[in-house]
C-alpha cells in the first residue's frame, strides 16, 4: 500500500475538518474598532484562502467599533453620544442570517472601558464570553477566541489604570479555559515581542499613537501573530505570504464592501457605520460593477458594449433563474417587473435608447444576453418586454433568437415603422425620430417604407418557435394607432398559428402604460415561462423506442 506524503497530511486534514462542518465553510469575524478597521482580519482572510479548503470560503468580518460582550458602557462614552454597543444584542441575527459555521471572535479591548481592574467587570465579561460561546455552539458552529491586542504598548509609563494588565487577566483567563476545550488564540506574547524587536531597530516606531488603534504596520503585526496559533487549530500551513501593496489593496476593498453589506443586513445598533450594499449583489460585484436599489430590490450596474446595463435582483431567484428582459423607458410604469421580483425573476435592461431595433441595437442586445446568461447565469430564455418603440426591439430580436425567447409582453407597442416615426398613416409621427431611424438603419426613406423593416411583416419565425405573444392597448392611441401595428400582428400571427393575446383598454391613448393590476400580465407570463421549461425539457428527454 503506498503511503500519503507527510506534505499532504495538512491539506487532508483542513479539508476533512471542512466536510465534517457538513456545509461549506462561512467563517465571520467578530470583533471591535481594531478588527473593524479591517487590516489583520483581511490579512488573515488572505491567509485562509491559500489554504484549499478555505479558498472559496465566505470570509466577512462584521467587526464593530466601541463594542463588548459584556454590554458594559461609560455613562459618557462618545461625549454622551451613544452608549457601546452589545455584541448579544445583533448575535442571533449574524448566526440566523449569515448562518457560520465558524466564527472567530476578538473582544476585551472595550470591556474593561480602560478603568483599573474590576471583578465586577471581569466577571461580566466571562459571562459575556461563556454566553457567545454557549450561542455559537447551539447554532451549530464553532467558535475561536482571539485574546485583545495591546494597550499603551508604546507609552507603558502612561497607562495609570495600568490597564494592559486588566487585558493580561482577561486573556489568561482566555486561556485558562482551554482545558476546557474552548480554542484560544493568544496574540499577546508574540505581539509583544514583534513590537520589541521593532523598536529595537527603530526607535522611533510606534505600534498605535493612540494607544488602542494600531498603524498599518501594528496590523501586520497582530496578523503574524494570530496566523501560526490559528492555523494550528484549523489544521493549515502555518507559513503563508502575506499581500503587499495593491494585491493587499484590493483584499482590503473587498473585505471592507462584505463588511458594510453584512453589517447593515444583520443589523446594529452603533451610529456613524456607513450603509452597506445589499448582500443580494455581492456575488455580482467585480470591476466595472456599481450596486445600487431600484424599486426597493438591489440592483447592478455596469457596461455592455459602453452602453449603461442594470440587472435588478429578486430577493430569492426562482427556479432556473428567469428572467424579464425592458427594452426602452426602464422603470416607467414598472408595476408588473415589481410584481416578477416578488415572484423571482430577474429585471434586464441594456440602453438602446435611439436605435428603433436596428441590426446595431440588436448586436448589442446579443452581448447584454450573452452576459447575463453566461456571467450572472440567467436563463437561456428571457421575456422580452417591449413598450412603446420598444416593441420594435423585442420583435426584431425574437425573429433573430427565437429560441431563447420565453414570451414577449408588448405595451402599446410600434409594429410598423411607417405608422410611427414614419407618420404615414393615422398617427402622428415624429420627423425628429425618423430621420434618426434612418441613420441608424442606414437606409433611404423609400427603403424604409418598403415594408421589410417592420416587425408586422417579419412574425414567422415568431409563430414557428410559438412564442406566447400578450399585448396591452389603448384602443384611442393616437401615438401608436392600434389598427396600424397590433391589429396587423394580431390578425398576421393568429394567421401563422401563432399565439397571441391582446388586452384592450377602451378610450384609452398611449399613456398609461401598463395595467393598474398587472395581475394578467403576470399570470401570463408565469404560465409561458413554465411552459417554455416544459417544451425545453421534453425536447431533451429521448424518445423510448
Amino acid at each position: 500500500m503506498s503511503m500519503i506524503p507527510l506534505r499532504i497530511i495538512p491539506v487532508l486534514l483542513t479539508l476533512f475538518l471542512a466536510q465534517a462542518m457538513g456545509r461549506e465553510p462561512r467563517i465571520a469575524i467578530l470583533g471591535d474598532s481594531i478588527p473593524y478597521s479591517g487590516q489583520w482580519p483581511a490579512l488573515v482572510e488572505s491567509a485562509l484562502r491559500q489554504t484549499p479548503a478555505y479558498r472559496h470560503a465566505e470570509i466577512v468580518s462584521m467587526a464593530l467599533p466601541s463594542e463588548t460582550v459584556s454590554g458594559l458602557s461609560e455613562p459618557d462614552h462618545a461625549g454622551g453620544a451613544f452608549p457601546r454597543p452589545c455584541l448579544h444584542d445583533r448575535l442571533d441575527s449574524i448566526l440566523s442570517k449569515y448562518k457560520p459555521t465558524l466564527i472567530i471572535a476578538c473582544y476585551g479591548m472595550n470591556d474593561g472601558m480602560m478603568q483599573p481592574f474590576s471583578k465586577a467587570a471581569f466577571h461580566t465579561f466571562k459571562k459575556g464570553m461563556e454566553r457567545l460561546k454557549q450561542r455559537v455552539e447551539d447554532a451549530g458552529a464553532q467558535l475561536i477566541v482571539v485574546t485583545p491586542p495591546l494597550y499603551m504598548a508604546d507609552t507603558a509609563e502612561k497607562d495609570s489604570a495600568h490597564y494592559n494588565q486588566v487585558l493580561d487577566t482577561y486573556a489568561a483567563w482566555l486561556v485558562s479555559r482551554k482545558k476546557d476545550g474552548w480554542k484560544v488564540v493568544d496574540m499577546r506574547p508574540e505581539l509583544a515581542r514583534q513590537i520589541r524587536e521593532e523598536k529595537k531597530k527603530n526607535p522611533q516606531f510606534i505600534y498605535a499613537g493612540d494607544g488602542v488603534h494600531p498603524g498599518q504596520e501594528g496590523h501586520v503585526m497582530i496578523a503574524r501573530a494570530v496566523w501560526p496559533p490559528l492555523a494550528a487549530i484549523l489544521r493549515a500551513p502555518a507559513s503563508v505570504r502575506f499581500p503587499e501593496g495593491d494585491d493587499f489593496k484590493k483584499i482590503l476593498e473587498r473585505h471592507h464592501l462584505h463588511k458594510l453589506a453584512w453589517l447593515t443586513e444583520t443589523g446594529h445598533q452603533r451610529p456613524g457605520i456607513p450603509k452597506g450594499v445589499p448582500v443580494a449583489v455581492l456575488p455580482y460585484l467585480r470591476e466595472g460593477v456599481n450596486a445600487s436599489e431600484w424599486n426597493g430590490f438591489p440592483s447592478i450596474q455596469f457596461k455592455v458594449e459602453n452602453r449603461n446595463a442594470t440587472l435588478v435582483l429578486p430577493r430569492i431567484p426562482a427556479e432556473n433563474r428567469p428572467w424579464i428582459w425592458r427594452q426602452e423607458f426602464f422603470g416607467h410604469a414598472p408595476q408588473a417587473d415589481v410584481a416578477l421580483l416578488k415572484e423571482g425573476f430577474h429585471v434586464a435592461y441594456v440602453d438602446v435608447q435611439n436605435m428603433y431595433g436596428a441590426p446595431c441595437a440588436m448586436k448589442i442586445m446579443d452581448k447584454f444576453y450573452e452576459t447575463l446568461v453566461r456571467d450572472y447565469r440567467l436563463s437561456p430564455k428571457t421575456v422580452l418586454e417591449g413598450f412603446s418603440r420598444g416593441g420594435l426591439f423585442s420583435f426584431n430580436w425574437a425573429a433573430l433568437h427565437p429560441g431563447r425567447v420565453a414570451a414577449i409582453y408588448a405595451d402599446a407597442p410600434v409594429c410598423d415603422i411607417a405608422s410611427w416615426p414614419g407618420g404615414q398613416g393615422k398617427g402622428k409621427g415624429s420627423p425628429e425620430d425618423w430621420l434618426r431611424l434612418l441613420g441608424v438603419y442606414g437606409v433611404t426613406e423609400k427603403e424604409a417604407l418598403s415594408g421589410k423593416l417592420s416587425p408586422v411583416n417579419n412574425l414567422a419565425p415568431l409563430a414557428k418557435a410559438r412564442i406566447p405573444v400578450l399585448a396591452v392597448v389603448g384602443d384611442a392611441d393616437d401615438v401608436v394607432p392600434l389598427e396600424e401595428n397590433m391589429a396587423v400582428v394580431e390578425r398576421k400571427y393568429r394567421s401563422l398559428g401563432g399565439s397571441i393575446q391582446v388586452i384592450h383598454k377602451p378610450g384609452a391613448g398611449h399613456h398609461p402604460h401598463s395595467l393598474p393590476d398587472p395581475a394578467p400580465i403576470v399570470d401570463f407570463i408565469l404560465k409561458s415561462v413554465r411552459r417554455s421549461g416544459e417544451t425545453a425539457v421534453q425536447q431533451e428527454t429521448p424518445v423510448s423506442r
